[in-house]
């Protein structure tokens, strides 16, 4: 059985980039060929590019803005079959067909599985954020929810598998769209393989960077600057930090600006903290390591989740972990992490001193991060993958004799 596998996300993204390849990676570590073959696939010169460094060689798909709107044509019936006469405009599915595709797994939750007219597919679903949080005006303007919801009640139904990234997740696609349990399955976010195996590789200083001291203490908080990353929470306890206890803890900041970050710096001058907070733009992977690893402790006060990569990152690289005490988020981290809550700057500002000053602490959390991997392995991951074409082989067989 021959399998697409879609490569489609933006690198700026960043966690969204690394999840679609990491998922990417995984598939090509199955090894059955006899089974099951897979191609990859991608739109873009910039994602061929990182699937290549990988070791992935990829197939280019064209469909742009022409061919979705022939598609909207193609579904007046009377159009069609003068397209089908005339043999033009064909089908996105026609481009898997030439190479003798049976399956399109997209890596990410892909608006162009809406444009699949006959394959049968995948798609995995990051979040269901704009449903949990929707008062945030990232999941607002601009049609945003509108948006979502239409693309998830319309390709969900389609899918022949859907895959959340959490059984919070799994249960709440389910209870929200409708779905057929058995349909919906779960794999646990992993750490970015692109990041971990950069551990090591480089002589990267994060302080001389920044422009911190030498032995400067911070935390890091690797995000995009949109409102529900709740960076404020953080400017707000490490004003705490320094005017209730006494330290000036420093606070690394990477991510692209989605619209919130002159907010935030402002935000942190006015509480007079402005000289702690370091926003050091959009990161390269290979600093990653080093980030995580000199930091205190990884602080992600995320409202949106309620998994995320950055946590098991962490885990890997044996650093402490906070995130926000919100429903589903202990569900990723168990007890191997601190969950704060995210309205009170407090309680953060205390578990900063203690994560500063105690070392057996900070030892026990990384001790249990270490001892949770084994939920986002890729055995564990793999296993979920093998029964979903497992069963998708089983119902071709009824239609395909080869």
């Amino acid at each position: 059985m021959r399998i697409a596998v879609v490569f489609e996300a933006n690198p700026l993204v960043g966690g969204g980039f690394h999840d679609s390849l990491s998922a990417t990676l995984l598939v090509s570590r199955i090894k059955n060929q006899d089974e099951y073959e897979f191609l990859y696939y991608t739109l873009s010169e910039e994602n061929a590019k990182a699937a290549k460094t990988a070791g992935l060689n990829t197939k280019f798909l064209k469909f742009g803005g022409k061919e979705r709107l022939v598609h909207k044509f193609r579904k007046n019936l009377t159009l069609n079959r003068w397209f089908q006469k005339l043999g033009i405009c064909k089908p996105l599915d026609e481009q898997f067909k030439r190479n003798k595709i049976d399956l399109v797994y997209f890596t990410g939750p892909n608006p162009l599985s809406l444009f699949l007219e006959e394959l049968n597919f995948i798609l995995p679903v990051w979040d269901l954020c704009h449903r949990d949080h929707p008062e945030f005006p990232e999941v607002r303007e601009q049609f945003e929810f509108d948006s979502r919801e239409n693309f998830l009640r319309t390709a969900l139904p389609k899918a022949t598998a859907v895959i959340a990234e959490s059984p919070f997740g799994r249960d709440a696609l389910v209870r929200r769209y409708g779905l057929d349990p058995e349909k919906v399955h779960y794999i646990w976010k992993p750490a970015s393989s692109r990041i971990i195996q950069l551990e090591g590789k480089i002589d990267f200083d994060p302080r001389k960077f920044a422009g911190l001291p030498k032995e400067a203490k911070f935390i890091f908080y690797p995000s995009q600057f949109w409102p529900h990353k709740n960076h404020r929470l953080i400017i707000e306890a490490l004003a705490d930090v320094k005017n209730s206890h006494g330290l000036e803890i420093y606070a690394i900041f990477c991510g692209s600006d989605c619209g919130n970050l002159q907010n935030i710096l402002s935000f942190a001058e006015k509480n007079g903290v402005g000289n702690l907070i370091r926003h050091v733009g959009f990161a390269k992977d290979e600093h990653m390591p080093s980030y995580y690893q000199n930091s205190i402790a990884l602080i992600m006060p995320s409202y949106f989740g309620p998994t995320n990569m950055p946590p098991v990152e962490a885990f890997s690289l044996g650093t402490p972990v906070v995130v926000a005490d919100l429903p589903g988020f202990r569900d990723q981290v168990g007890d191997a992490a601190l969950l704060v809550n995210p309205h009170d700057p407090k309680e953060l500002s205390q578990i900063i001193v203690k994560l500063s000053k105690d070392d057996k602490v900070c030892a026990n959390l990384i001790l249990k991060g270490k001892g949770r991997l084994h939920l986002f392995s890729d055995k564990e991951r793999l296993k979920t993958l093998k029964i979903i074409f497992d069963n998708f082989a089983r119902k071709r067989a009824l239609w395909t004799f080869d």
